[in-house]
């Protein structure tokens, strides 16, 4: 955006930017990523326009000296040397608010700022000492001041969208202030409800992305965001690859008329190399249905990495054995921590759980082999934490954690499961959510149990007080209270996890990992992995709660609604006319 007729900006504007404020962000609440960002764009600027603002102020200098030489010597050395530096103060001290008020836009269209919240009493910067002399930025609420608030309570506050920015600057006893009006739209940030870092593969029949209907956020319409670090296109093992058949959500807010981007409800965001020539084969994004998605292309600058792998889950000191032994195959036991195997050596040994319930309470239950399990129901009843860390060797090049097949996992009302995997994972016919009552259903046993679980497990659907037809979703979730990590030691894109006919509700990681979803498979929540791929009938949708919820990766976070070109637009409601005191 550029400034109206009667703002100039020359190096002192450039060289404020560059090392006054950003260097030192101590009043505006920069984060040091942002300032670096700034410092870049501005050395550019100091650099372009450094020669031409130094040789102006010379000339104008000169200018005023030479004209003063009719004078008598001690008059005319005293005059000009007042009005010489009184035009050149007057120069200097506009640039410096000039300058000021870009600095002040760049903060307020960056969103990692939080300048909504970030100031005292209005005052972004107070008495700011820069370049021999100061800058005060001060923010109105121009609608609050429209609706007749108090100047007291025109501060902007967290809902604010329409903003007076005021920069007074002082130098050697000059004063000015410019001030400009603009509009800034609130957006939030959101997270990747699927982030692929080379490959993401959709290619079943009918597969669908997109939102968990029965999520409480789900009525808002907001946009699903897909991240990819692939800059090349999939016949290079890297890209996003989307078949004719998947299906996207139909409905998206809000929409830009003169944006297409936003009448469409899933963006994929792919690296600044990726390029722009979307008819190309080596484009990142490919396939028959790519153009029912939007593709945004990151700046230079920018990158989505994902979130560094969870430390290791230290052994619990003299972790007891399960009572009974490792093969369970019948009854309702409840356990507490236990321990299977060892964690040093070389040995594996297996848990076994056959047609039984297991009823973990909380703690950290250890298995030092793989977690075999076939019709058995977990349920979680309070914060629990598996560690299944099979032992590679060489007689067992491809080990395998979990291997479970037709197994439900049930979470209680508050409770927490995390789930750290070693190697392979292969889930069969398993359903991972809430362990669900009908407390209006008369009849006991129709009333226990989510009656989608029942229906996966392949029993016949009974008519409840809660659900008169098989529902099409499990019950709703927070999908944080489930996550699924691989064990940090045993990262390798060798080792894939298999997810067949199998329906989870919670958050998969794998940074170097390899996902595949085959069958009817359906996944509640959110998916980082090396490679993602997307099979046979299988869908993914995506609770926007988890926006607000730490997220799987880190770096160019995305947008999920109100702002086509992705950062704060600067859409001036009016430029207010430079106003200033000063000889």
């Amino acid at each position: 955006m550029k400034n109206s007729v009667n703002h100039n900006h020359t190096f002192l504007g450039a060289h404020t930017c560059a090392y006054g404020v950003f260097v030192r962000p101590q009043r505006a609440g920069v984060d040091q990523q942002l300032a670096k960002k700034f410092v870049r764009t501005c050395q550019q600027i100091h650099h372009k326009h450094q020669r031409k603002g130094a040789a102006m102020v010379l000339a104008i200098f000169a200018l005023l000296v030479v004209g003063t030489t009719t004078l008598a010597f001690t008059a005319s050395r005293q005059t000009t040397f007042l009005s010489s530096r009184n035009a050149v103060n007057s120069i200097r001290v506009r640039e410096l608010a000039d300058s000021g008020l870009d600095l002040a836009k760049a903060i307020l269209r960056s969103d990692t700022t939080s300048w909504r919240t970030n100031h005292s009493s209005g005052k972004l910067l107070n008495n700011y000492a820069l370049d021999g002399g100061t800058i005060t930025v001060s923010l109105i609420d121009i609608l609050k001041r429209e609706s007749g608030a108090s100047a007291a309570m025109c501060v902007p506050i967290s809902t604010t969208t329409d903003v007076e920015i005021s920069v007074t600057a002082n130098l050697d006893g000059a004063t000015w202030t410019s001030v400009s009006d603009m509009s800034i739209p609130q957006v939030v940030k959101g997270q990747y409800a699927i982030f692929a870092n080379k490959l993401l593969w959709i290619y079943g029949a009918n597969n669908q992305i997109g939102r968990w209907n029965r999520s409480p956020l789900a009525s808002e319409k907001r946009r699903v965001n897909i991240g990819t670090q692939a800059d090349f296109a999939f016949a290079n093992f890297s890209g996003v690859w989307i078949d004719s058949d998947v299906q996207f959500e139909s409905e998206v807010f809000p929409t830009d008329p003169t944006d297409s981007r936003t009448l469409k409800s899933t963006w994929v965001y792919y690296p600044y190399n990726g390029g722009t020539n979307t008819s190309s084969s080596t484009f990142p994004i490919n396939g028959p249905g790519r153009d029912t998605v939007a593709t945004v292309r990151m700046s230079a600058d920018e990158s989505i990495r994902m979130a560094a792998a969870p430390a290791p889950v230290a052994a619990v000191p003299a972790q007891a054995a399960i009572s009974g032994g490792n093969n369970i195959t019948s009854g309702t036991p409840t356990l507490g921590p236990f321990r299977v195997g060892t964690p040093t050596g070389s040995t594996n040994t297996n848990l076994t759980t056959n047609n039984c319930t297991l009823l973990l309470t909380a703690g950290t239950y250890e298995i030092y082999g793989s977690w075999n399990a076939l019709n058995a129901t977990i349920r979680i009843q309070g914060a629990v934490k598996i560690v299944v860390s099979p032992k590679w060797s060489w007689s067992n090049w491809f080990p395998s954690g979990i291997n479970w097949t037709n197994t439900t996992v049930e979470l209680t009302t508050d409770a927490d499961l995390e789930v750290n995997n070693g190697y392979s994972l292969t889930m069969n016919k398993c359903w991972i959510g809430s362990y669900y009552q009908c407390v209006n259903e008369p009849d006991p046993v129709k009333a226990v149990g989510d009656p989608h679980m029942k229906a996966w497990k392949g029993s016949a659907f009974q008519e409840t007080a809660c659900d008169e037809y098989v529902p099409d979703e499990p019950r709703y979730m927070q999908p944080w209270h489930v996550r699924i990590y691989p064990i940090k030691s045993t990262l390798s894109a060798l080792f894939v996890w298999n997810l067949t006919d199998t329906s989870v509700v919670g958050s998969l990681f794998l940074p170097n990992n390899t996902v595949r979803f085959n069958g009817k498979s359906q996944m509640y929540g959110r998916i980082a992995a090396d490679s993602v791929f997307i099979d046979g009938t299988s869908r993914f949708r995506y609770d926007h709660a988890l926006d607000d919820i730490v997220g799987l990766t880190e770096g160019r976070a995305p947008n999920r609604g109100g702002d086509p070109e992705e950062v704060f637009p600067v859409r001036p409601i009016r430029w207010g006319v430079d106003k200033g005191t000063g000889p």
